[in-house]
């Protein structure tokens, strides 16, 4: 079985990694592409892969945190919420990197 710290440095990886797959279908392999100029796709690579990790992974924690907090007694009492809290980060930051392409474009147009 997997500890809290084993789970959470594992979601930081997925977070990343759907932040990634999210720029690259937003931004390549959509019907409709975001176009944004080349000095943003370098801060949405190097700034948003901190940024994804930390807000969305080390948000989704927290709340996992206070969900085994308040059924269990421990904040690190069973890792079943930080494995669910993993899932939902990759998929929050898939959506995520759309959004931050969107803000992008209006920026640089």
């Amino acid at each position: 079985m997997l500890t809290v710290e084993q789970v959470n440095s594992k979601a930081s990886g997925m977070v990343i990694f759907g932040w990634f797959v999210g720029l690259a279908y937003y931004n390549w392999f959509s019907q409709s592409p975001i176009s944004v100029p080349i000095w943003a796709h370098i801060v949405l690579v190097v700034a948003g892969m901190f940024a994804a990790s930390i807000i969305i992974g080390g948000g989704l924690a927290l709340i996992a945190a206070g969900i085994t907090k308040a059924v269990t007694g421990n904040a690190e009492g069973s890792p079943n919420a930080f494995s669910w809290a993993a899932f939902i980060g990759m998929i929050l930051a898939f959506f995520a990197a759309g959004y931050a392409l969107q803000i992008f474009r209006s920026l640089g147009a």
